[in-house]
């Protein structure tokens, strides 16, 4: 018997959805990026890179837990975590011009 096995089958559906959620989650955040080293607003190796990665966790997380809360079929669900991803931008600090 695995891990998995042992866990309730109601976490075992928590984490199935968001292991399917992730990638999307994750593509999303990853475009994003993309964007900002084509406008030179970043390097593509950077730290900023490594914090892409709990930001798509969190977006996964949110839009997951959003799309359940409206009852929403996977494809919606998968639009709501990319909706997520592209918004979560808005919200962080932005650098001072000196």
């Amino acid at each position: 018997m695995t891990l998995f096995e042992k866990l309730s089958p109601e976490v075992q559906q928590v984490v199935l959805a968001l292991a399917g959620l992730l990638p999307t989650a994750m593509l999303a955040r990853f475009l994003w990026h993309h964007r900002l080293v084509r406008m030179g607003h970043r390097r593509f190796w950077s730290r900023d890179l490594v914090w892409e990665v709990p930001t798509a966790g969190l977006c996964a997380v949110l839009g997951g837990g959003l799309a359940s809360y409206l009852v929403l079929d996977p494809m919606a669900s998968h639009a709501v975590v990319v909706v997520l991803a592209r918004l979560v931008e808005r919200y962080v600090p932005q650098k001072q011009e000196k």
